[in-house]
C-alpha cells in the first residue's frame, strides 16, 4: 500500500507561501460542516427528504407546495357549490397539512416530498448518504409495494409533483467507520418492512446513526496512532425516567463529559487528516490515523526517514507561517510511540490544535463543531442542573431502538438487549438499567422465567 507525504502539495493546499489557510477543499471530504454556524439553518427533517431521494436516485421536478397541492386535488373533483368545495378544502388541510404548513407524513412516499431548502441540510444528507449508505445500490420506496389504502390519500398522491430520476453525483465523503455503515444497513432494511413505523420513525433511525457515526469517529481520532483492537466503544447514556442523576454516576463520567473533548477537537483532526492525506496516490480515499500508522510501521528505514524529513519541514514552516502564536507556551505531551516519526506526527497535531485555541482562529474552530453540538442539544444532550450536561435517551427513543433490535423475533433476553445496545454504541450503568427494567415492567413488556437476569425476556410490541 503506497503512502507518501509531499511537502509541496501540503504547502500549496494550506497556502504556506502566503497566509496559512486551513480546511482546504479535497476531492473526498471528511465532514460536511463549515466554520460559519447558524442555528436557523439546521432542520433535520430537511435532511430526511434529501437522504431518501439520494438513496433512490430521485429528485423532485418542483418543490412540494401545500397550497398548490390542495388546489390540484380540488381541480380533479366536481362540486355542487362553493360551500361544499370550501368544506372539502378545509378537510384536506386538516388531514394532510400540518401546523407548519408542510405535507403531513402519512405514507413512506411522502418522505420524498420533504423540501430541503437550506444548503447545509443538503450537505449533511449527502454526508450521511456517503458514510451510511456507503455505495450500496439504489433503493426506492415505490419498489416495496407499500399500500395506499384510502381514496383521500390516493387523491393526494395523484396531485404530488412527479419524481424524476437523478443521475447527479453527490459530494464524496470518506467512509472511516464501515462497521457503523453495516449496522445501519441491517436496521434500515428491517425498518423498510414496517410501513407505518418507517414513515413515523425513520427520522429517529437516521438521527441516531448520525450521532453514532460522529461520536465514534471523534473518539477513534483521539487515539491517533495507538494500536487498538477495539471496534465500537459504547458511550454511557441515562434514561429520562430516572429521578436521581449526579456527577458521581459512571454515566456522567463516561457519557458526554468523556466524549466532549474529542468533539471539541473535531476541526483540528479534520485539518490534520487532510494534511496527511493530501499526497495519497489512491484517489477517492482517506486513510485513518490507524491505517497510516500501520503503513508506516511496515515501511523500510529509508522510507520512514523520508517521511520524517517532510514532517520536520512541515512543522518548521507551519510554525513560521503562524507568527501570531506564542509557540514557546505550547506544553507538549511526552513521546508515546515506538517510532520517532509517529511522535513527530503527534507533535504536528498538537501544534494544529494549540494554534486554533490560542489565536483569533478559535472562532472558526468553535463554530465548526457547533453544527454537531447543536444537533446533540436538540436530540440527546440535556442539562440536568448541577449535574451538568448528560446524554439522555427518552422513552420514545428507548422503545424505538428496542423494536429495531428485537426486529421480528417474539422476544429477546434482557441481557442480549443490553448487549445489542452496546453494539450500537449505547451503554447503561447499573442504575439506568434498573430504571429501564422498571419502565418495561410498567408497560408489561417483561417475561420472567425466574429471578435470574439471564431468564428475563423483553417481549416484542407494536
Amino acid at each position: 500500500m503506497a503512502y507518501k507525504l509531499d511537502l509541496q502539495e501540503i504547502k500549496d493546499k494550506f497556502k504556506f507561501e502566503t497566509s496559512i489557510r486551513h480546511n482546504p477543499k479535497l476531492p473526498v471530504e471528511i465532514l460536511p460542516y463549515n466554520t460559519k454556524f447558524k442555528d436557523t439553518q439546521f432542520n433535520f427533517r430537511e435532511v430526511i427528504g434529501e437522504f431518501l431521494r439520494l438513496v433512490g436516485q430521485k429528485k423532485m421536478s418542483s418543490e412540494a407546495n401545500p397550497e398548490q397541492l390542495v388546489e390540484a386535488v380540488l381541480s380533479t373533483i366536481e362540486f355542487e357549490n362553493v360551500s361544499q368545495k370550501n368544506e372539502f378544502k378545509q378537510m384536506i388541510k386538516t388531514l394532510f397539512i400540518d401546523e407548519n404548513n408542510q405535507l403531513f407524513l402519512f405514507h413512506p412516499q411522502t418522505l420524498y416530498y420533504i423540501n430541503t431548502v437550506e444548503n447545509e441540510n443538503k450537505k449533511l444528507a449527502e454526508f450521511l448518504y456517503a458514510v451510511l449508505w456507503s455505495g450500496k445500490g439504489n433503493w426506492n420506496i415505490s419498489d416495496k409495494k407499500m399500500q395506499i389504502e384510502d381514496l383521500m390519500s390516493s387523491l393526494i398522491f395523484s396531485a404530488l409533483p412527479e419524481l424524476q430520476d437523478s443521475n447527479g453525483q453527490s459530494k464524496k465523503y470518506a467512509v472511516l467507520l464501515p462497521e457503523v455503515s453495516a449496522l445501519f444497513s441491517t436496521d434500515f432494511e428491517w425498518l423498510t418492512t414496517k410501513q407505518d413505523l418507517f414513515t413515523q420513525q425513520f427520522e429517529k433511525l437516521l438521527s441516531y446513526y448520525y450521532f453514532f457515526y460522529i461520536t465514534q469517529m471523534s473518539r477513534r481520532n483521539e487515539t491517533l496512532f495507538t494500536k487498538s483492537e477495539k471496534g465500537i466503544i459504547p458511550i454511557y447514556f441515562t434514561f429520562e425516567e430516572e429521578e436521581r442523576l449526579s456527577k458521581t454516576r459512571v454515566s456522567y463520567e463516561y457519557g458526554w463529559k468523556n466524549i466532549e473533548r474529542s468533539i471539541n477537537r473535531m476541526f483540528s483532526h479534520v485539518n490534520f487528516l487532510k494534511m496527511l492525506n493530501i499526497s495519497v496516490e489512491v484517489e477517492e480515499r482517506v486513510y485513518s490515523y490507524h491505517e497510516i500508522a500501520e503503513i508506516i510501521r511496515n515501511l523500510s528505514a529509508e522510507e520512514i526517514d523520508a517521511i520524517e524529513q517532510v514532517i520536520n519541514d512541515v512543522i518548521e514552516q507551519y510554525q513560521e507561517g503562524l507568527s501570531d502564536v506564542k509557540w514557546s507556551e505550547l506544553n507538549l505531551n511526552s513521546e508515546q510511540y515506538e517510532l520517532s516519526v509517529l511522535n513527530k506526527l503527534s507533535l504536528l497535531f498538537q501544534m494544529i490544535d494549540y494554534q486554533f485555541i490560542n489565536s483569533f482562529r478559535s472562532k472558526p474552530y468553535n463554530e465548526y463543531k457547533a453544527w454537531f453540538i447543536h444537533f446533540c442539544q436538540k436530540s440527546f444532550l440535556k442539562s440536568r442542573g448541577r449535574s451538568g450536561k448528560m446524554l439522555i435517551l427518552d422513552t420514545d427513543y428507548l422503545l424505538f431502538l428496542t423494536k429495531v433490535i428485537i426486529k421480528d423475533e417474539p422476544k429477546i433476553r434482557l441481557k442480549k438487549l443490553f448487549e445489542e445496545f452496546e453494539i450500537r454504541g449505547i451503554i447503561y450503568d447499573r442504575d439506568t438499567q434498573v430504571s429501564i427494567i422498571e419502565y418495561f415492567e410498567k408497560l408489561n413488556l417483561l417475561e420472567k422465567k425466574s429471578d435470574s437476569g439471564d431468564a428475563i425476556y423483553v417481549k416484542a410490541f407494536l
